[in-house]
Protein backbone atom coordinates (compact mmCIF):
# COMPACT_ATOMS: atom_id res chain seq x y z
CA UNK A 1 0.00 0.00 0.00
CA UNK A 2 1.30 3.63 -0.73
CA UNK A 3 1.11 6.86 1.21
CA UNK A 4 0.87 10.53 1.23
CA UNK A 5 3.13 12.37 3.23
CA UNK A 6 0.86 12.63 6.06
CA UNK A 7 0.50 9.05 5.81
CA UNK A 8 -3.02 8.38 4.37
CA UNK A 9 -3.53 6.12 1.85
CA UNK A 10 -3.24 6.61 -1.75
CA UNK A 11 -3.81 5.54 -5.41
CA UNK A 12 -1.30 3.44 -6.96
CA UNK A 13 1.74 5.16 -8.57
CA UNK A 14 0.64 8.38 -6.29
CA UNK A 15 3.59 8.09 -3.54
CA UNK A 16 5.95 10.13 -5.40
CA UNK A 17 6.42 13.66 -4.75
CA UNK A 18 6.16 16.60 -7.52
CA UNK A 19 10.45 16.93 -7.64
CA UNK A 20 9.31 20.46 -9.30
CA UNK A 21 7.29 21.65 -6.37
CA UNK A 22 9.16 23.34 -3.34
CA UNK A 23 7.83 21.62 -0.21
CA UNK A 24 10.17 23.41 2.72
CA UNK A 25 8.25 26.33 3.41
CA UNK A 26 7.54 25.25 6.56
CA UNK A 27 10.67 24.20 8.76
CA UNK A 28 8.17 21.84 10.46
CA UNK A 29 8.94 17.87 10.63
CA UNK A 30 6.43 15.69 8.79
CA UNK A 31 3.27 14.87 10.37
CA UNK A 32 2.72 11.28 12.46
CA UNK A 33 -0.49 9.21 11.06
CA UNK A 34 -2.54 10.07 13.78
CA UNK A 35 -4.69 7.38 15.01
CA UNK A 36 -8.06 6.44 14.31
CA UNK A 37 -11.20 8.25 16.42
CA UNK A 38 -12.70 6.07 19.14
CA UNK A 39 -16.38 5.10 17.71
CA UNK A 40 -18.96 6.60 19.99
CA UNK A 41 -21.74 3.98 21.32
CA UNK A 42 -25.45 4.21 20.70
CA UNK A 43 -27.41 5.42 23.86
CA UNK A 44 -27.92 3.02 27.07
CA UNK A 45 -31.03 0.66 26.36
CA UNK A 46 -32.99 -1.20 28.99
CA UNK A 47 -33.04 -4.58 29.22
CA UNK A 48 -34.90 -7.07 31.36
CA UNK A 49 -33.09 -10.60 31.32
CA UNK A 50 -30.04 -9.07 33.35
CA UNK A 51 -29.34 -12.13 35.06
CA UNK A 52 -29.54 -13.75 31.16
CA UNK A 53 -27.15 -11.37 29.93
CA UNK A 54 -25.04 -11.18 33.26
CA UNK A 55 -24.62 -14.98 32.39
CA UNK A 56 -24.12 -14.69 28.61
CA UNK A 57 -21.30 -12.01 29.48
CA UNK A 58 -19.33 -14.29 32.17
CA UNK A 59 -19.62 -17.26 30.61
CA UNK A 60 -18.48 -16.26 26.92
CA UNK A 61 -20.83 -16.41 23.73
CA UNK A 62 -24.26 -17.45 23.68
CA UNK A 63 -25.12 -19.67 20.77
CA UNK A 64 -21.96 -19.73 19.10
CA UNK A 65 -21.78 -16.00 18.14
CA UNK A 66 -19.17 -14.23 19.06
CA UNK A 67 -19.54 -11.18 21.71
CA UNK A 68 -17.63 -8.01 20.66
CA UNK A 69 -16.52 -5.97 23.99
CA UNK A 70 -15.58 -2.15 23.15
CA UNK A 71 -14.54 0.64 25.34
CA UNK A 72 -15.03 4.05 24.18
CA UNK A 73 -16.71 7.38 24.90
CA UNK A 74 -14.33 9.03 28.01
CA UNK A 75 -16.20 11.60 30.05
CA UNK A 76 -14.15 13.52 32.28
CA UNK A 77 -16.26 13.69 35.99
CA UNK A 78 -15.06 16.42 38.67
CA UNK A 79 -13.21 19.28 38.69
CA UNK A 80 -9.54 19.67 39.91
CA UNK A 81 -8.01 16.61 42.36
CA UNK A 82 -11.33 15.34 42.16
CA UNK A 83 -11.27 14.74 38.48
CA UNK A 84 -11.78 11.60 36.95
CA UNK A 85 -12.34 9.55 33.81
CA UNK A 86 -15.16 7.22 33.23
CA UNK A 87 -15.23 4.96 30.25
CA UNK A 88 -18.13 3.21 28.11
CA UNK A 89 -17.81 -0.32 28.46
CA UNK A 90 -20.34 -2.26 25.50
CA UNK A 91 -21.10 -5.70 24.59
CA UNK A 92 -22.68 -6.61 21.47
CA UNK A 93 -23.36 -9.61 19.66
CA UNK A 94 -21.05 -9.17 16.88
CA UNK A 95 -19.03 -6.47 15.93
CA UNK A 96 -21.26 -4.74 13.27
CA UNK A 97 -24.52 -5.00 15.75
CA UNK A 98 -26.24 -1.31 16.34
CA UNK A 99 -27.35 -2.35 20.22
CA UNK A 100 -24.98 -3.85 22.69
CA UNK A 101 -26.52 -6.03 24.75
CA UNK A 102 -24.80 -4.73 27.82
CA UNK A 103 -23.57 -1.09 28.54
CA UNK A 104 -21.68 0.37 31.92
CA UNK A 105 -19.59 3.31 32.97
CA UNK A 106 -16.30 2.07 34.62
CA UNK A 107 -13.50 4.13 35.91
CA UNK A 108 -9.58 3.03 35.27
CA UNK A 109 -9.49 1.56 38.74
CA UNK A 110 -12.49 -0.50 38.35
CA UNK A 111 -10.40 -2.54 35.65
CA UNK A 112 -7.65 -2.71 37.81
CA UNK A 113 -10.18 -3.78 40.72
CA UNK A 114 -11.44 -6.63 38.18
CA UNK A 115 -7.81 -7.40 37.30
CA UNK A 116 -7.10 -8.25 40.59
CA UNK A 117 -10.23 -9.73 41.76
CA UNK A 118 -9.48 -12.29 38.80
CA UNK A 119 -6.42 -13.13 40.58
CA UNK A 120 -7.98 -13.87 43.50
CA UNK A 121 -10.64 -15.32 42.22
CA UNK A 122 -8.34 -17.84 39.54
CA UNK A 123 -5.29 -18.03 41.17
CA UNK A 124 -2.28 -19.76 39.08
CA UNK A 125 -4.42 -17.87 35.72
CA UNK A 126 -2.38 -15.71 33.93
CA UNK A 127 -4.54 -13.00 34.15
CA UNK A 128 -3.91 -9.98 31.01
CA UNK A 129 -1.70 -7.35 32.18
CA UNK A 130 -3.41 -3.95 32.43
CA UNK A 131 0.14 -2.02 31.24
CA UNK A 132 0.01 1.35 34.11
CA UNK A 133 1.29 4.87 33.55
CA UNK A 134 1.67 6.12 36.80
CA UNK A 135 0.30 10.11 36.46
CA UNK A 136 0.44 11.91 39.75
CA UNK A 137 -0.13 15.31 38.24
CA UNK A 138 -4.15 16.03 37.21
CA UNK A 139 -2.91 18.05 34.04
CA UNK A 140 -1.01 14.68 32.54
CA UNK A 141 -3.88 12.24 34.31
CA UNK A 142 -6.64 14.12 32.72
CA UNK A 143 -4.78 14.60 29.41
CA UNK A 144 -6.30 13.40 25.99
CA UNK A 145 -3.23 11.05 25.37
CA UNK A 146 -3.17 9.06 28.73
CA UNK A 147 -7.17 9.12 28.57
CA UNK A 148 -6.66 6.98 25.06
CA UNK A 149 -3.60 4.94 25.55
CA UNK A 150 -5.78 3.53 28.84
CA UNK A 151 -8.90 3.57 26.60
CA UNK A 152 -7.06 1.24 24.43
CA UNK A 153 -5.04 -0.96 26.94
CA UNK A 154 -8.86 -1.33 28.90
CA UNK A 155 -10.36 -2.61 25.86
CA UNK A 156 -7.49 -4.81 24.70
CA UNK A 157 -7.42 -6.25 28.70
CA UNK A 158 -11.46 -6.67 28.53
CA UNK A 159 -10.59 -8.47 24.88
CA UNK A 160 -8.29 -11.05 26.22
CA UNK A 161 -10.07 -11.98 29.55
CA UNK A 162 -13.52 -12.58 27.12
CA UNK A 163 -11.83 -15.47 25.66
CA UNK A 164 -9.78 -16.49 28.61
CA UNK A 165 -10.64 -20.46 29.16
CA UNK A 166 -9.47 -20.53 32.52
CA UNK A 167 -11.39 -16.62 33.46
CA UNK A 168 -14.31 -18.31 32.81
CA UNK A 169 -17.60 -17.81 35.13
CA UNK A 170 -15.34 -15.57 37.62
CA UNK A 171 -17.58 -13.72 39.88
CA UNK A 172 -16.50 -11.06 39.37
CA UNK A 173 -16.98 -10.46 35.29
CA UNK A 174 -20.57 -10.64 36.13
CA UNK A 175 -20.38 -7.81 39.23
CA UNK A 176 -18.40 -5.74 36.32
CA UNK A 177 -20.54 -5.90 33.70
CA UNK A 178 -23.81 -5.16 35.71
CA UNK A 179 -26.17 -2.31 34.96
CA UNK A 180 -26.79 -2.07 38.51
CA UNK A 181 -24.75 0.39 40.12
CA UNK A 182 -25.58 -0.99 43.27
CA UNK A 183 -24.65 -4.52 42.98
CA UNK A 184 -21.29 -3.43 41.01
CA UNK A 185 -20.54 -1.38 44.46
CA UNK A 186 -21.64 -3.75 46.83
CA UNK A 187 -19.17 -6.52 44.84
CA UNK A 188 -16.29 -3.70 45.39
CA UNK A 189 -17.13 -3.47 49.04
CA UNK A 190 -17.24 -6.87 50.01
CA UNK A 191 -13.96 -7.41 48.16
CA UNK A 192 -11.40 -4.23 48.03
CA UNK A 193 -8.24 -5.91 47.29
CA UNK A 194 -7.16 -9.43 46.19
CA UNK A 195 -6.94 -10.30 49.64
CA UNK A 196 -8.46 -13.94 50.78
CA UNK A 197 -9.81 -14.44 54.26
CA UNK A 198 -7.85 -17.76 55.75
CA UNK A 199 -10.01 -20.60 56.57
CA UNK A 200 -10.97 -19.95 60.40
CA UNK A 201 -13.51 -21.41 62.90
CA UNK A 202 -16.58 -20.92 61.79
CA UNK A 203 -17.82 -21.22 65.31
CA UNK A 204 -15.32 -19.37 66.96
CA UNK A 205 -15.98 -15.04 68.02
CA UNK A 206 -14.97 -12.48 66.22
CA UNK A 207 -12.46 -12.00 69.16
CA UNK A 208 -11.34 -15.66 68.69
CA UNK A 209 -10.86 -15.10 64.89
CA UNK A 210 -8.98 -12.26 65.24
CA UNK A 211 -6.50 -14.36 67.30
CA UNK A 212 -6.33 -17.23 64.85
CA UNK A 213 -5.87 -14.87 62.00
CA UNK A 214 -2.58 -12.36 63.71
CA UNK A 215 -1.31 -16.39 64.86
CA UNK A 216 -1.60 -17.70 61.37
CA UNK A 217 -0.07 -14.27 59.85
CA UNK A 218 3.34 -14.37 62.28
CA UNK A 219 3.60 -18.17 61.94
CA UNK A 220 3.39 -17.27 58.35
CA UNK A 221 5.95 -14.34 58.15
CA UNK A 222 8.33 -16.67 59.99
CA UNK A 223 8.53 -19.29 57.16
CA UNK A 224 9.06 -16.61 54.70
CA UNK A 225 12.05 -15.53 56.89
CA UNK A 226 13.14 -18.69 57.00
CA UNK A 227 13.19 -19.71 53.60
CA UNK A 228 14.65 -16.22 52.33
CA UNK A 229 17.43 -16.99 55.08
CA UNK A 230 18.10 -20.63 53.42
CA UNK A 231 17.02 -22.31 56.55
CA UNK A 232 14.93 -25.18 55.38
CA UNK A 233 12.13 -25.44 52.22
CA UNK A 234 8.54 -24.84 51.38
CA UNK A 235 7.33 -28.34 51.52
CA UNK A 236 5.70 -28.92 47.67
CA UNK A 237 3.21 -31.30 46.01
CA UNK A 238 4.65 -34.33 43.60
CA UNK A 239 4.40 -31.64 40.51
CA UNK A 240 7.71 -29.73 42.20
CA UNK A 241 9.65 -30.86 40.09
CA UNK A 242 7.77 -29.89 37.22
CA UNK A 243 6.56 -26.58 38.11
CA UNK A 244 10.08 -25.72 38.91
CA UNK A 245 11.27 -26.66 35.15
CA UNK A 246 8.04 -24.31 34.56
CA UNK A 247 10.02 -21.59 36.36
CA UNK A 248 13.32 -22.23 34.53
CA UNK A 249 11.75 -21.73 31.25
CA UNK A 250 10.09 -18.31 32.02
CA UNK A 251 13.67 -17.73 33.45
CA UNK A 252 15.13 -18.37 30.10
CA UNK A 253 12.50 -16.87 27.74
CA UNK A 254 12.28 -13.55 29.76
CA UNK A 255 16.19 -13.50 29.01
CA UNK A 256 16.17 -14.01 25.29
CA UNK A 257 12.86 -11.59 24.74
CA UNK A 258 14.22 -8.82 26.22
CA UNK A 259 17.39 -9.21 24.08
CA UNK A 260 15.01 -9.83 21.21
CA UNK A 261 12.71 -6.44 22.45
CA UNK A 262 15.67 -4.30 22.55
CA UNK A 263 17.15 -5.35 19.16
CA UNK A 264 13.68 -5.20 17.51
CA UNK A 265 12.76 -1.73 18.78
CA UNK A 266 16.14 -0.24 17.71
CA UNK A 267 15.08 -1.34 13.86
CA UNK A 268 11.81 -0.21 14.49
CA UNK A 269 12.72 3.13 15.26
CA UNK A 270 15.41 3.56 12.89
CA UNK A 271 12.73 4.23 10.58
CA UNK A 272 11.84 7.21 12.77
CA UNK A 273 15.71 8.51 12.62
CA UNK A 274 15.97 7.96 9.35
CA UNK A 275 12.71 10.00 8.71
CA UNK A 276 13.87 13.10 11.23
CA UNK A 277 17.64 13.44 9.77
CA UNK A 278 16.10 13.06 5.52
CA UNK A 279 13.75 16.00 6.52
CA UNK A 280 16.62 17.83 7.83
CA UNK A 281 18.58 17.30 4.76
CA UNK A 282 15.60 18.42 2.94
CA UNK A 283 15.46 21.56 4.72
CA UNK A 284 19.17 22.55 4.38
CA UNK A 285 19.47 21.50 0.66
CA UNK A 286 16.51 23.93 0.25
CA UNK A 287 17.71 26.51 1.88
CA UNK A 288 20.91 26.36 -0.40
CA UNK A 289 18.93 26.00 -3.56
CA UNK A 290 17.24 29.78 -2.49
CA UNK A 291 20.88 31.27 -2.38
CA UNK A 292 21.37 30.07 -5.64
CA UNK A 293 19.56 28.71 -8.40
CA UNK A 294 22.01 28.66 -11.47
CA UNK A 295 18.66 27.87 -13.48
CA UNK A 296 17.47 31.45 -12.79
CA UNK A 297 20.59 33.37 -14.39
CA UNK A 298 20.02 31.61 -17.84
CA UNK A 299 23.43 30.37 -17.85
CA UNK A 300 23.07 26.81 -16.47
CA UNK A 301 24.99 24.18 -18.21
CA UNK A 302 23.92 21.04 -19.79
CA UNK A 303 24.26 18.26 -17.24
CA UNK A 304 22.24 14.98 -16.20
CA UNK A 305 22.73 15.61 -12.72
CA UNK A 306 19.66 16.37 -10.46
CA UNK A 307 18.92 20.09 -9.07
CA UNK A 308 19.72 20.84 -5.61
CA UNK A 309 15.70 21.36 -5.15
CA UNK A 310 15.04 17.83 -6.89
CA UNK A 311 17.12 16.90 -4.65
CA UNK A 312 16.09 18.41 -1.43
CA UNK A 313 12.38 17.04 -2.59
CA UNK A 314 13.36 13.76 -3.00
CA UNK A 315 14.75 13.65 0.48
CA UNK A 316 11.06 14.94 1.44
CA UNK A 317 9.47 11.96 -0.07
CA UNK A 318 12.29 9.67 1.85
CA UNK A 319 11.69 11.17 4.78
CA UNK A 320 7.73 10.86 4.64
CA UNK A 321 8.03 6.92 3.26
CA UNK A 322 10.26 6.68 6.40
CA UNK A 323 7.88 8.46 8.93
CA UNK A 324 4.36 6.03 7.26
CA UNK A 325 6.86 2.80 7.59
CA UNK A 326 7.57 3.76 10.74
CA UNK A 327 4.00 3.58 12.20
CA UNK A 328 3.15 0.73 10.45
CA UNK A 329 6.23 -1.01 12.36
CA UNK A 330 5.56 0.08 15.31
CA UNK A 331 1.87 -0.76 15.37
CA UNK A 332 2.49 -4.58 13.65
CA UNK A 333 6.18 -4.71 15.35
CA UNK A 334 6.89 -2.79 17.88
CA UNK A 335 3.68 -3.03 19.87
CA UNK A 336 3.03 -6.43 19.90
CA UNK A 337 7.08 -7.30 21.18
CA UNK A 338 5.76 -4.99 24.24
CA UNK A 339 2.70 -7.35 24.48
CA UNK A 340 4.90 -10.23 24.40
CA UNK A 341 7.00 -9.00 27.62
CA UNK A 342 3.67 -8.49 29.56
CA UNK A 343 2.29 -11.66 29.02
CA UNK A 344 5.14 -12.64 30.59
CA UNK A 345 5.21 -10.74 33.67
CA UNK A 346 1.27 -11.94 33.56
CA UNK A 347 3.13 -15.37 33.51
CA UNK A 348 5.57 -14.93 36.45
CA UNK A 349 2.21 -13.49 38.55
CA UNK A 350 0.27 -16.71 37.79
CA UNK A 351 3.75 -18.47 39.13
CA UNK A 352 3.71 -16.14 42.31
CA UNK A 353 0.12 -16.54 42.94
CA UNK A 354 0.65 -20.43 43.18
CA UNK A 355 3.69 -19.58 45.58
CA UNK A 356 1.58 -18.15 47.77
CA UNK A 357 -0.90 -20.93 47.67
CA UNK A 358 2.02 -23.34 48.41
CA UNK A 359 3.10 -20.86 51.32
CA UNK A 360 -0.24 -21.01 52.72
CA UNK A 361 -0.54 -24.59 52.67
CA UNK A 362 2.97 -25.10 54.82
CA UNK A 363 2.17 -22.22 57.29
CA UNK A 364 -0.99 -24.89 58.34
CA UNK A 365 1.61 -27.75 58.45
CA UNK A 366 3.43 -25.33 60.47
CA UNK A 367 0.40 -24.33 62.53
CA UNK A 368 -0.45 -28.10 62.89
CA UNK A 369 3.70 -28.81 64.21
CA UNK A 370 3.47 -25.97 67.01
CA UNK A 371 -0.24 -26.81 68.33
CA UNK A 372 1.08 -30.80 68.45
CA UNK A 373 3.92 -29.66 70.40
CA UNK A 374 1.57 -27.45 72.42
CA UNK A 375 -0.65 -29.91 73.01
CA UNK A 376 2.01 -32.80 74.23
CA UNK A 377 3.28 -30.05 76.74
CA UNK A 378 -0.17 -29.99 78.22
CA UNK A 379 -0.53 -33.38 78.47
CA UNK A 380 2.69 -33.64 80.55
CA UNK A 381 1.48 -30.81 82.69
CA UNK A 382 -1.54 -32.93 83.16
CA UNK A 383 0.01 -35.86 83.93
CA UNK A 384 2.32 -34.32 86.80
CA UNK A 385 -0.46 -32.05 88.17
CA UNK A 386 -2.03 -32.73 91.41
CA UNK A 387 -5.40 -31.54 91.03
CA UNK A 388 -7.29 -33.96 88.51
CA UNK A 389 -8.71 -32.39 85.35
CA UNK A 390 -7.58 -28.93 85.94
CA UNK A 391 -5.87 -29.00 82.60
CA UNK A 392 -9.04 -30.32 80.65
CA UNK A 393 -10.35 -27.46 79.45
CA UNK A 394 -6.89 -26.20 78.02
CA UNK A 395 -6.20 -29.77 76.74
CA UNK A 396 -9.68 -29.28 74.72
CA UNK A 397 -9.29 -26.23 73.18
CA UNK A 398 -5.54 -26.95 71.92
CA UNK A 399 -7.41 -30.22 70.61
CA UNK A 400 -9.72 -28.23 68.59
CA UNK A 401 -7.33 -25.83 67.16
CA UNK A 402 -5.01 -28.81 66.40
CA UNK A 403 -7.69 -30.53 64.41
CA UNK A 404 -8.80 -26.87 62.69
CA UNK A 405 -4.95 -26.54 61.50
CA UNK A 406 -5.74 -30.09 59.85
CA UNK A 407 -8.44 -29.17 58.11
CA UNK A 408 -7.31 -25.85 57.08
CA UNK A 409 -3.98 -27.86 55.85
CA UNK A 410 -6.00 -30.38 53.79
CA UNK A 411 -8.21 -27.83 52.53
CA UNK A 412 -4.95 -25.71 51.34
CA UNK A 413 -3.47 -29.02 50.06
CA UNK A 414 -6.69 -29.32 47.65
CA UNK A 415 -6.26 -25.08 47.00
CA UNK A 416 -2.78 -26.01 45.94
CA UNK A 417 -3.40 -28.99 43.93
CA UNK A 418 -6.31 -27.07 42.04
CA UNK A 419 -3.74 -24.26 40.98
CA UNK A 420 -0.72 -26.22 39.75
CA UNK A 421 -2.81 -28.05 37.69
CA UNK A 422 -4.78 -24.69 36.26
CA UNK A 423 -0.42 -23.04 35.79
CA UNK A 424 0.32 -26.05 33.93
CA UNK A 425 -2.45 -26.12 31.77
CA UNK A 426 -1.81 -22.30 31.45
CA UNK A 427 2.11 -22.55 30.42
CA UNK A 428 0.99 -24.98 27.98
CA UNK A 429 -1.18 -22.31 26.19
CA UNK A 430 1.37 -19.98 26.92
CA UNK A 431 4.27 -21.52 25.35
CA UNK A 432 2.65 -22.08 21.91
CA UNK A 433 1.20 -18.67 22.14
CA UNK A 434 4.49 -16.77 22.39
CA UNK A 435 6.21 -19.24 19.86
CA UNK A 436 3.49 -18.03 17.39
CA UNK A 437 3.53 -14.58 18.15
CA UNK A 438 6.61 -14.48 17.79
CA UNK A 439 6.47 -16.15 14.15
CA UNK A 440 4.18 -13.43 13.28
CA UNK A 441 6.00 -11.03 14.65
CA UNK A 442 8.76 -11.29 12.68
CA UNK A 443 7.05 -12.19 9.41
CA UNK A 444 4.65 -8.70 9.60
CA UNK A 445 8.03 -7.05 9.89
CA UNK A 446 9.71 -8.85 6.96
CA UNK A 447 6.69 -8.10 4.96
CA UNK A 448 6.61 -4.41 5.65
CA UNK A 449 10.54 -3.98 4.48
CA UNK A 450 9.35 -5.47 1.62
CA UNK A 451 6.30 -3.26 0.90
CA UNK A 452 8.17 0.00 1.45
CA UNK A 453 11.40 -1.24 -0.42
CA UNK A 454 9.82 -0.32 -3.68
CA UNK A 455 9.05 3.03 -2.72
CA UNK A 456 12.03 3.87 -1.13
CA UNK A 457 13.97 2.67 -4.21
CA UNK A 458 11.62 4.49 -6.46
CA UNK A 459 12.71 8.05 -4.83
CA UNK A 460 16.29 6.73 -4.63
CA UNK A 461 16.42 6.58 -8.24
CA UNK A 462 15.23 9.91 -8.74
CA UNK A 463 18.81 10.79 -8.10
CA UNK A 464 20.58 8.35 -10.51
CA UNK A 465 21.20 10.04 -13.93
CA UNK A 466 19.80 8.02 -16.79
CA UNK A 467 17.98 4.99 -14.75
CA UNK A 468 14.26 5.92 -15.10
CA UNK A 469 14.57 8.70 -12.56
CA UNK A 470 12.72 11.79 -13.50
CA UNK A 471 15.86 13.73 -14.58
CA UNK A 472 16.77 11.37 -17.74
CA UNK A 473 12.86 11.62 -18.23
CA UNK A 474 13.26 7.66 -20.12
CA UNK A 475 12.45 4.27 -18.35
CA UNK A 476 15.01 2.35 -19.58
CA UNK A 477 15.89 -0.91 -20.28
CA UNK A 478 15.13 -4.17 -18.01
CA UNK A 479 18.43 -4.80 -18.13
CA UNK A 480 19.35 -0.94 -17.20
CA UNK A 481 17.20 -1.40 -13.96
CA UNK A 482 18.70 -4.71 -13.01
CA UNK A 483 22.07 -2.94 -13.08
CA UNK A 484 21.18 -0.15 -11.21
CA UNK A 485 19.29 -1.98 -8.39
CA UNK A 486 22.15 -2.79 -6.52
CA UNK A 487 23.84 0.42 -6.73
CA UNK A 488 20.84 2.50 -6.05
CA UNK A 489 20.30 0.03 -2.40
CA UNK A 490 24.27 0.56 -1.84
CA UNK A 491 24.20 4.56 -2.49
CA UNK A 492 20.63 4.50 -0.54
CA UNK A 493 22.13 2.72 2.08
CA UNK A 494 25.41 5.25 2.92
CA UNK A 495 23.16 8.26 2.96
CA UNK A 496 21.26 6.77 5.32
CA UNK A 497 24.00 5.92 7.43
Amino acid sequence: MEYSTTGSPLKANSMSIDPEKELFDSPAPPPASSPPAPSVSDDDHDYDAEDAREREIEGGSAGGATLHLSVTDPQQIGEGRNAHTFYRVDVRQGQYSADPIASVRRRYSDFQWLFQRLHAEKPGAIVPIIPHTQAMQITKRMSEELVEERRVHCEGFLRRVQVHPELEGAPSLAAFFSPDAEVFEAAKKANPGNGKDETLDVDATPTEKAKEKAKHFFVKVGLKANVARGVGELEDTRDGAQMEEVENYLNTLDTHVKSLAKATQYLVGASKETSTTMHELGQSLFGLHQTFDPETGGEAKKTNLPSIKVISNVFASLSAINKVKYDEDHSKVGNPMSEIEWSIKAARLALKRRKNCQLTYNTYLQQIKNRETGLEKLNREAAVNPTPGAMDAKIINAQKLLETAKQSANKALGELNEVTARVFREMDRFKRAVDEELRKLYVSHARVQVDYMQQLDSEWRKLLPNNGGSVAGGAGSSSARSSFTSKGSKEAEMLMI
